[in-house]
Order: structure tokens, then C-alpha cells, then sequence
């Protein structure tokens, strides 16, 4: 078991997944909230107690979702849909499985151009921004080889893109991905190059009420929200029921002390179970 003060600087003596800034904020939060924390699969399943209280973290899962709306937050087409049927604005995301007999037809040159992404995954990896008809099929082909189902959306115009952190309907963190002046890379994501930048107060109060709706409407209670705006409004691009601030924490001292916060909140909420 380790129960450790609050810790910032690399560790030579870490490695592979357990050289995570967020195996540390763990561990930082575990201690200051009296509890005792094991690891376990080279540091990606946690194990955290306190007296009769115990509570188990996979990945950046934390316990105080329910198994069907972490889900269905994870399938951006069910996610979309449920958010729309809830009247959140948000991105339209359809799913297809070019596998499958029961796909319905699309009439790509209408729909052209769109953005042709993994159902379920996240990061940006493997997220394509298609113009042309012939490009369609090949990649189709390409990712049906690694995934066994895929979401399309039209592709929109986005001026910036946030993330939002909330808990139990409170906004824990806001930060905008600012891409770098003049690069050529057309995602947002932090892990192609994008730098974040906190939020003030009047944003993250626009932000909160939006990642509050969405979280509302997959009965989540801890998640990221990602949120683009177009045209000045406001739409969800994605909910992530898991929530990873490792790239965040590594941007600064500031930065790596407001995750730190975020995730002492998540083992609160896991230990008042």
C-alpha cells in the first residue's frame, strides 16, 4: 500500500504507467483523505480503502458511475442521441458499421465533407477529415480492420474547442485547446500539439451549464464534456465517462495542482459512497 505527501517532479524511479501525473494525484488524494491505495496491472487498476470504505479505479474510471450511462457516454452515436432527444445542443453523430447488412444507405456526396472517427474511442487517434467521395470507401476499409463500429458527422467550422470537468453538476475545471499559431493540424486535441489555457470565470460559467445538461441527460455524475463552439454557439462535441487530465497536468506547477483538485474531489465522491 502507498500513502504519499504531494508530489510533482518526475521520478526517475517510475516507468511506463506508472510514471502517469495521474497515478501521483491519486496517491496525493488518498493520503490526504486518510485512506491507503494499492496498484495493481502495472499500476492501471487502483485499489483505495478507508476503514469499511472501498472503492475500485480503472484507467481514469472512477466508481461513482452507473455501468449503462459510463456506456453509452463512450458510443458517441448513443451518447448523441440521447443528448438530442434531451434537447442538449450537440454535435449529430451517426453510427456505422460497414460490416453490417442492416447499415442504411448514405448518400456521401451529400454529406461531404465529414469527419469519420472510431465509435468509441478518444484522443483524435485515428479521427479523419473526409472531403472527397473517393476517399470514403478506402477508409472505410482501412478502419473496419480495427473497429468494429464507426461514427460520422458533418464536419463543422469550429472556433474553439473546451473541455469541461464536472462532478455531480459542479464544474470542477474548464481549460480551452488553443492550437498552435499556423499549424497545419485541424484537431483540437491536446496530444496533436494543442496547448490549454484556463478558463476565466465567465467562460466556465457558460461551460458548466452546458457539461451540466449533458452530464444530466447520460446520468453521469463524473465526466469530462467536450464543448466546440460554431458560429458563437455553443455545441457537446463528446462526453468522456473516464476522465484523463494527464496532458493537462504535464502543461505546469498550476496545472498539475488543479488536477490534483479534480481528482481529491473523485475520491471523495468514491469514499462518501
Amino acid at each position: 500500500m502507498t500513502s504519499t505527501a504531494t508530489v510533482m517532479e518526475d521520478d526517475p524511479t517510475r516507468s511506463g504507467l506508472a510514471d502517469r501525473h495521474f497515478v501521483r494525484h491519486l496517491e496525493n488524494a488518498v493520503a490526504a483523505a486518510g485512506g491507503a491505495i494499492s496498484w495493481y496491472a502495472d499500476h492501471w487498476l487502483a485499489e483505495i480503502r478507508r476503514d469499511e470504505q472501498r472503492a475500485l479505479v480503472l484507467g481514469y474510471s472512477f466508481p461513482v458511475n452507473n455501468v449503462a450511462g459510463a456506456k453509452i457516454a463512450d458510443d458517441k452515436a448513443a451518447s448523441s442521441a440521447i443528448m438530442r432527444a434531451a434537447g442538449v445542443p450537440c454535435l449529430r453523430q451517426t453510427l456505422l458499421r460497414p460490416a453490417w447488412r442492416g447499415n442504411r444507405p448514405v448518400d456521401w456526396p451529400a454529406e461531404l465533407p465529414i469527419v469519420l472517427k472510431p465509435n468509441a474511442e478518444s484522443g483524435g487517434r485515428d479521427v479523419h477529415l473526409v472531403r472527397a467521395e473517393s476517399e470514403v470507401e478506402p477508409l472505410l476499409s482501412s478502419l473496419t480492420e480495427r473497429y468494429r463500429a464507426l461514427a460520422w458527422s458533418t464536419l463543422l467550422e469550429i472556433e474553439d474547442e473546451f473541455r469541461a470537468v464536472m462532478l455531480d453538476g459542479e464544474l470542477l475545471l474548464a481549460y480551452r485547446k488553443v492550437r498552435p499559431p499556423g499549424s497545419q493540424e485541424w484537431r483540437h486535441n491536446l496530444h496533436f500539439g494543442a496547448e490549454p489555457e484556463v478558463c476565466d470565470l465567465r467562460t466556465s460559467h457558460r461551460l458548466a451549464d452546458l457539461g451540466r445538461s449533458a452530464t444530466d441527460a447520460l446520468s453521469l455524475r463524473f465526466a469530462t464534456v467536450d464543448i466546440v463552439t460554431v458560429k458563437e454557439d455553443a455545441l457537446v462535441l463528446e462526453v468522456n465517462s473516464g476522465v484523463s487530465l494527464e496532458r493537462f497536468s504535464r502543461h505546469g506547477e498550476e496545472n498539475f495542482l488543479l488536477a490534483g483538485q479534480v481528482y481529491a474531489e473523485a475520491v471523495q465522491a468514491c469514499l462518501a459512497r
